[in-house]
């Protein structure tokens, strides 16, 4: 991994107890995570999908995650 790669994959708050790591790259993919108090919601995208049903896109696991925090104040 390359400074910047680093630099990206820092965990960083993307919204109000939303914490994001990643992404994480691979050849043909990347991924991450987001984390809401100790659950972890990871997400998956590859170049050329051929993905099964049970993976999760970035906005699909943001949105998982936002949803968790709904009521958590």
């Amino acid at each position: 991994m390359t400074y910047v790669d680093i630099q990206q994959a820092m965990p960083r708050v993307v919204a109000p107890g939303v914490t994001e790591c990643g992404p994480y790259f691979e050849r043909h993919a990347r991924g991450g995570y987001f984390m809401v108090g100790q659950r972890q919601i990871h997400w998956y995208e590859e170049a050329v999908p051929q993905r099964g049903p049970y993976l999760l896109t970035r906005d699909e696991a943001l949105g998982a995650a936002l949803h968790e925090t709904e009521g958590r104040e």
